[in-house]
């Protein structure tokens, strides 16, 4: 059953990357942000922590009476047959152009970075789906043993403790935490009274974000995840609570929070091609490039979502008496 609160807020989540990442395309092509400055630029990277609290809520709420085959076909279905269509374009378009290496290849196929030497997906928001993918791993594992919990608790305090290698900076970033916060948020009561989070939530990430800190920019090799837990994620945990607090209908919000998942795949090349034609054609203000590059963004998401994501999703999930192509 989905929460129709936090479909809302997935959208929202999603929109803030895709603001974060336009306002930064514009500042490299004019060394100039818009009205909300650096603050409203380092603010909208914050959606991909609040996408890994969301995680965390929602494996620990739909996992529940699962077993661990079903709850790794049901969420390998979900994220990966989108995911495919899209990796196939980038890694052919890599090897037209000469430059995919075999860790290039290996951490997009397998959403695994962590080889000789940390390596991003050519997907260039995959980075966050490798962690996905590892949190999904470890909640499949103890569907089938609950008592592997503690072990893997013991792996993840020990490759906390030492990051001295790809794999141990890897399994053991602190932005796994963030999605344990999203597990624990579920275990916490309802209470009209925690809608204030939001705003709170929205103040630290506001405050924090005028600092020019976290970035993104090597989150998976280690840098500055602790700060990014801490500065951005425990923000992202209060918005998300206090989302959990609200009332929300199936509506058309919460259908473009089913859009999400194709906006955050597709919006990189959307964003960099239309802030490159505006910025370099046109004397617009640098609001009104980033509201034309979002939306621009948010229309392919939403016709991805329906002639790709949306088929591929109703092909994977058909019943296995159906045949293929019926």
């Amino acid at each position: 059953m989905k929460i129709w609160s936090l479909q809302l807020l997935r959208f929202f989540a999603a929109l803030a990357v895709v603001i974060y990442h336009a306002d930064w395309e514009i500042f490299h092509a004019t060394h100039r942000f818009g009205v909300l400055g650096l603050n409203g630029a380092m603010l909208g990277q914050a959606g991909v922590d609040i996408f890994f609290v969301l995680s965390g809520v929602v494996i620990a709420t739909s996992s529940k009476g699962l077993t661990a085959r079903a709850f790794a076909i049901k969420r390998a279905t979900r994220i990966l047959p989108l995911y495919a269509a899209i990796a196939v374009l980038y890694l052919a378009a890599r090897l037209f152009a000469g430059t995919l290496g075999w860790r290039e290849a290996v951490s997009t196929v397998f959403l695994w970075p962590a080889l000789d030497r940390m390596t991003d997906p050519v997907v260039p928001v995959a980075w966050t789906l490798c962690f996905e993918v590892l949190f999904y791993s470890g909640t499949a594992l103890v569907l089938w043993r609950p008592r592997l919990a503690w072990l893997l608790a013991a792996i993840f305090a020990g490759a906390m403790s030492t990051q001295s290698w790809p794999i141990t900076r890897f399994i053991g970033s602190p932005l796994i935490l963030e999605f344990l916060v999203g597990v624990g948020l579920t275990r916490l009561p309802k209470t009209g009274s925690g809608i204030v989070f939001i705003p709170v939530g929205l103040a630290l990430l506001w405050l924090f974000g005028s600092e020019g800190y976290p970035t993104t920019s090597g989150a998976l090799n280690g840098e500055m995840v602790w700060q990014r837990a801490l500065y951005f994620g425990l923000p992202a945990a209060m918005i998300v609570w206090g989302t959990l607090q609200l009332s929300a209908r199936k509506g058309l919000l919460s259908y473009l929070g089913d859009t999400s998942y194709a906006l955050y795949l597709t919006h990189v090349p959307v964003v960099i091609a239309i802030t490159q034609i505006l910025c370099h054609w046109t004397t617009l203000p640098a609001d009104l490039v980033a509201v034309a590059a979002t939306a621009a963004s948010v229309i392919v998401g939403w016709r991805v979502h329906e002639v790709i994501e949306k088929p591929l999703l109703a092909w994977v999930r058909r019943p296995a008496t159906q045949p293929a192509l019926a």
